[in-house]
């Protein structure tokens, strides 16, 4: 037995026996990787032809909000239009409250320069 050593020898394909059970699962893990992300992105494309669709069947051509004003965390003033007038609401806080409808916007726009000058002598 002097002289004769016995040695390892590797597969034919080139890898050690076993990496095939290390590289397999990972290979398999990937590829699920790659289908959820390409799922995501392709319902998210879905999603953007259908939205028109659904938003239409949503608007309504009496009633709007116009403008909204966070006056603090809780409380909000809008500003709404319902058919052909314009209301103000205050909402959040203890109670919602209707502050009533404001001018036609005509004497509005009329009236806002006037106010915001300062007469001179």
């Amino acid at each position: 037995m002097s002289g004769t050593a016995a040695t390892s020898v590797a597969p034919a394909g080139g890898l050690p026996a076993g990496a095939g059970a290390f590289i397999m699962p990972w290979l398999v893990y990937c590829g699920s990787f790659v289908l959820v992300i390409a799922l995501i992105l392709l319902s998210q494309k879905v999603l953007k032809r259908l939205l028109p669709y659904v938003a239409a069947r949503r608007q309504t051509r009496h009633l709007a909000v116009l403008e909204s004003l966070a006056l603090d965390q809780r409380r909000k003033l809008s500003l709404i239009r319902c058919g052909d007038k314009t209301g103000v609401i205050l909402t959040g806080g203890g109670t919602d409250v209707f502050l009533g409808w404001t001018d036609d916007e005509s004497t509005l726009e009329n009236t806002l320069p006037n106010s915001t000058m300062v007469p001179h002598d």
